[in-house]
């Protein structure tokens, strides 16, 4: 899968942590740091599969991202800020700036899970 790479790499130095990627194929958006007030640089994606450490996007392959930006995902309000880890053609690899909150993944996972007081 195309996120193993970056997981063994980043398992080395969170042992503990899991990386299950999920495939997900969801539409996002892809916005440039520094634009994230404009929508005229809002680019949209393919959001193929997620993980807590990073994601596998499918974007148009004549689009030129700076190393770093947002992704929101269609439907969650949330920026998630992100570093392009590789690329090939129409396939961007990218790492999370910070692990996704478990409860945010099974949010993004269409996961619910219901709290009852005792």
């Amino acid at each position: 899968m195309p996120l193993d790479s970056m997981h063994e790499q980043l398992h080395l130095r969170h042992p503990k942590r899991s990386f299950v990627q999920y495939r997900i194929d969801k539409p996002g958006f892809i916005t440039p740091i520094g634009h994230h007030l404009s929508t005229a640089m809002r680019y949209t994606c393919l959001i193929r599969s997620i993980s807590s450490a990073g994601a596998v996007l499918s974007i148009n392959k004549a689009l030129e991202l700076p190393e770093n930006f947002y992704l929101e995902i269609h439907g969650i309000r949330d920026e998630i800020p992100c570093t392009e880890f590789k690329r090939d053609g129409e396939e961007l690899v990218v790492r999370f700036n910070m692990f996704l909150d478990t409860d945010f993944l099974d949010l993004v996972l269409g996961r619910h899970t219901e709290k009852h007081d005792a």
